[in-house]
């Protein structure tokens, strides 16, 4: 779904480099589809990071996606739920940077990126987390549960995902999950609670799920 609150390819939504993704990349020559690809900023930084030869984008927004052909070797424009893209065993990398909440299916759309990487292939995706603290004290203290232009509870997320239910949801569509890993604003605050409680809620302190898993 696209956000409507973003109507300038050269917004900053449409102009992130998402370098958070990157660690969970693997180096070399990869073929790569990224979903939402938005101006291509991604991918320009993927090859001067060496970890993708090729890359393909979708894109529901046309004026990004005209940006990111500069840099893609093509980009399909519409909604992914809707494309029937006629890749087989293709990719070695299918990017969802951010993609997944946005979808009525997403569970659907992950059988689909099966078929799309080649055997070993690795799916590397991240979600907004629901059990982050803010949105849980806002609903708990205060009653609210509020959506907005942007973040976790931006207007156009369809779905919501714990660390555990986005994961078993991959693995379900007959992926590994290989690495899990949280985004968090690390302040002295979160540090101290963190260290308090050996980590043991960690999952409450992270804005972001990030996950790599490999095909089955």
């Amino acid at each position: 779904m696209k956000n409507p609150a973003f109507q300038n390819p050269g917004d900053q939504y449409y102009m992130q480099e998402k370098r958070f993704l990157f660690p969970l990349i693997p180096d070399g020559p990869n073929v790569l589809l990224d979903l939402g690809c938005a101006a291509g900023q991604v991918g320009k930084a993927l090859r001067e990071s060496h970890k993708a030869a090729e890359i393909v984008g979708v894109e529901i927004f046309e004026p990004a996606a005209a940006e990111a052909r500069k840099l893609y070797k093509e980009v399909h424009v519409g909604d992914i739920e809707d494309m029937k893209l006629g890749y087989d065993k293709y990719f070695d990398i299918v990017l969802c940077g951010d993609i997944l909440e946005h979808l009525r299916e997403p569970a659907k759309v992950l059988r689909q990126i099966h078929g799309w990487l080649k055997d070993g292939g690795r799916l590397v995706c991240s979600v907004p987390n629901i059990r982050y603290w803010k949105i849980w004290r806002a609903l708990i203290f205060r009653g609210e549960w509020e959506y907005t232009g942007d973040g976790i509870l931006d207007q156009t997320h369809l779905r919501f995902f714990t660390t555990k239910s986005f994961t078993r949801m991959i693995a379900n569509a007959s992926f590994e999950v290989e690495r899990t890993d949280m985004r968090i604003h690390w302040g002295p605050k979160q540090l101290a609670f963190n260290r308090l409680t050996r980590g043991a809620f960690k999952e409450f302190l992270g804005y972001q799920i990030l996950v790599s898993a490999r095909k089955k």
